[in-house]
């Protein structure tokens, strides 16, 4: 946690992946043929919320790993604490819908916005590094 650059998101970004795949399946079945029987379906929806839980407990630890050691200068990978901040976000809200947890909503939409933001600053970091590795450095 204190010395990776960004990729040990990538273990978040999964497991929002699985929930996301859970709450997508609690849809299909909601409005079609029946893929499963009663009993599946609360077994699906329970590990679903199981893997919500685990992807936001990892999420946590994660952010706080962020806020002690702090890495300001950009690398590559830093795409991929972006990436799963916004896949935990859209389970999250998707979560709340599919298995009826209102209450998951609010802080889906925060974490959306968190996303945001840090998508948007390591696109901003890109763009810089990109930009300084475009002048040239011939001599003047």
């Amino acid at each position: 946690m204190a010395e990776g650059a960004g990729d040990q998101w990538v273990a978040g970004g999964a497991l929002a992946v699985s929930a996301l795949a859970g709450a997508e399946l609690l849809t299909a079945e909601d409005g079609g043929p029946h893929l499963w029987n009663d009993d599946d379906a609360g077994v699906l929806r329970s590990l679903t919320l199981a893997l919500m839980v685990l992807d936001l407990a990892w999420y946590a630890v994660l952010l706080a790993a962020e806020v002690r050691w702090p890495r300001p200068r950009y690398d590559v990978r830093r795409w991929a604490t972006a990436l799963p901040m916004g896949m935990t976000a859209a389970a999250a809200l998707s979560v709340a819908d599919a298995a009826d947890v209102p209450w998951l909503k609010g802080p889906g939409e925060v974490l959306l916005w968190v996303a945001v933001a840090a998508w948007l600053a390591v696109a901003a970091a890109a763009a810089a590094r990109g930009g300084a590795a475009l002048r040239s450095r011939a001599p003047r």
